[in-house]
């Protein structure tokens, strides 16, 4: 009887042991970094000027942008050309719509509507002619 209880408490002994080691093996560590998405729309919104949106934009220009986070960064800056009023700081963001919009593994389809709503609701111009030679539509 003693023999048969060992046995069974060894096996309940070596099941306990093996689930934890499975449990341990399934977690895994994954490492991000920050979007520039969220980096950018920060800025923008610590922008107190035209002037500093604009100084804002112009650094951001200079930095690279991953393919996976064209879009986020296209929704801010859409998202922020709808909410301003300085020409020059709109002309900008148009500027960088076509530049992102020729990213590698980006889709301009989701912005066609948007940069179509920019043109019909536009009334200067020169202005018109000016996101036209930005390339947003190429």
């Amino acid at each position: 009887m003693a023999a048969h209880l060992k046995k069974r408490v060894y096996e309940e002994f070596t099941k306990v042991v093996q689930q934890q080691q499975e449990e341990i093996a399934t977690k895994k560590l994954r490492l991000t970094k920050p979007s520039k998405s969220a980096a950018l729309h920060i800025d923008l919104c610590k922008a107190t000027s035209p002037a500093d949106a604009l100084q804002y934009l112009l650094q951001f220009a200079r930095k690279p942008v991953e393919a996976e986070s064209v879009e986020g960064v296209v929704r801010i800056l859409l998202e922020h050309y709808y909410k301003e009023n300085d020409p020059s700081v709109r002309l900008k963001i148009a500027s960088l719509l076509g530049l992102l919009s020729k990213t590698a593994g980006f889709s301009p389809d989701c912005i066609m509507d948007d940069a179509i709503n920019i043109l019909q609701n536009e009334s200067k111009l020169p202005f018109k002619t000016y996101i036209i030679r930005a390339e947003i539509f190429s």
